[in-house]
């Protein structure tokens, strides 16, 4: 690749770049591949592991002298399964990223994990190196779900690893579980819930499980291997989730995301939502740069040998956004949030078709999804793209 410095915002390691103030590191390897996930993850391959280390080392080198980073707010390790890393090889990396980059003292700092691939010596190398946020994969506790899932862990794993992480000290821990999957009925989301919720996480994310073609479920349904998911149940066990998770005195402060009191909020993700210039490092990590008007997007090799092959210049691809379509994935994204956001100029119209459609609601200037709104946010990011 050249290492030259063309025109494109995303290349050009601009003058007028807004700093980097929040990084984003894929770790792509797992244990096993589950049938649903489309992410850029590759099982067998551990014994890459020190080898992308290195060039993730030598990435972020060379990214840290060719674009503007200030302190760092939040940096996040994710996969993948980042909690794979030994524990070394975890407590070099989290060093090298504060030796070379001015980490915020007050930075959130976050690890995917896996319940199965967390232990002592893990947690131990993860708060020393600065992690000070966990996210833990358990996904379900109902075990045909979970076996749908292709999930290689259990109930009993996820508790355990749970009470292992605050045992270890960690203050902050979300939860993932996930809604909308075949053979799952309502009572059994709901025992799912009320599991999750008697942990005591500080976070919680929700997803509706999607069929991404090219997955194994995705094959699996065409061929009548798994059922289709009633859209009914699908509406009534997001329903409970709001319910119960509102009972339990968490706050859905986003389309998937809710938290227990203030403070709990994954600032990273914010960072998203918010259009914030994010530095993703890492083997198909994806990075947004911005002038404050026109926007930049671009990912890298997404294979782990090819990654190592090219490290530092590891860029795959990109594309271009000019001011309108900057401003309208901004207003998309806001618009996940139930803060909601000020609207950019120009969208007049979709506003009002948005709110006419019950949507959006406008509250002291700024423009908020109803619950609605956020239950059909597809609707939203349809008409506002």
């Amino acid at each position: 690749m050249s290492d030259q410095r063309p025109d494109s915002l995303g290349e050009s390691g601009g003058q007028d770049l807004q700093a980097f103030r929040h990084l984003y590191l894929h770790i792509p390897f797992c244990r096993h591949k589950c049938g649903y996930c489309d992410f850029n993850a590759y099982a067998g391959m551990d014994r890459l592991m020190p080898e992308y280390v290195d060039a993730l080392e030598r990435e972020l080198i060379f990214a840290r002298e060719r674009f503007p980073f200030q302190e760092l707010e939040t940096v996040y390790l994710g996969g993948g399964t980042p909690s794979l890393l030994p524990a070394g090889l975890a407590s070099r990396l989290l060093e090298f990223i504060h030796v070379n980059f001015n980490v915020a003292p007050d930075a959130e700092v976050t690890l995917e994990a896996n319940p199965a691939s967390t232990d002592e010596a893990r947690l131990a190398a993860w708060l020393d190196g600065g992690v000070n946020r966990l996210s833990l994969g358990v996904q379900g506790f109902d075990p045909r779900a979970l076996a749908v899932l292709e999930r290689k862990t259990d109930a009993a794993q996820a508790t355990r690893a749970f009470a292992m992480a605050r045992q270890s000290g960690f203050s902050n821990i979300s939860v993932d579980l996930i809604y909308a999957v075949p053979y799952q009925s309502l009572d059994t989301w709901m025992d799912t819930l009320r599991r999750a919720i008697a942990l005591g996480p500080d976070h919680v994310s929700t997803y509706c499980l999607s069929f991404e073609e090219g997955t194994l479920l995705f094959r699996r349904r065409a061929e009548g291997r798994v059922p289709e998911v009633d859209s009914d149940l699908q509406w009534d066990q997001l329903d409970a989730a709001c319910e119960e998770l509102e009972a339990a005195g968490y706050q859905r402060y986003e389309v998937s995301n809710w938290s227990r009191g203030g403070g709990f909020e994954s600032r990273h993700n914010q960072a998203y939502w918010r259009c914030r210039p994010v530095y993703g490092g890492g083997a198909g990590a994806h990075s947004y740069a911005t002038d404050g008007t026109n926007a930049s997007r671009w990912w890298n090799v997404a294979r782990p040998r090819d990654y190592i092959a090219a490290a530092p210049r590891v860029r795959a691809d990109g594309e271009e956004l000019d001011a309108r379509k900057a401003a309208a994935e901004s207003l998309m994204l806001g618009l996940r949030t139930a803060q909601g956001m000020t609207p950019p100029a120009g969208f007049d119209d979709e506003l009002r078709r948005l709110q006419r459609d019950g949507l959006v609601e406008k509250v002291d200037g700024r423009v908020v999804p109803t619950r609605r709104g956020m239950d059909l946010h597809n609707q939203i990011a349809i008409t506002v793209l």
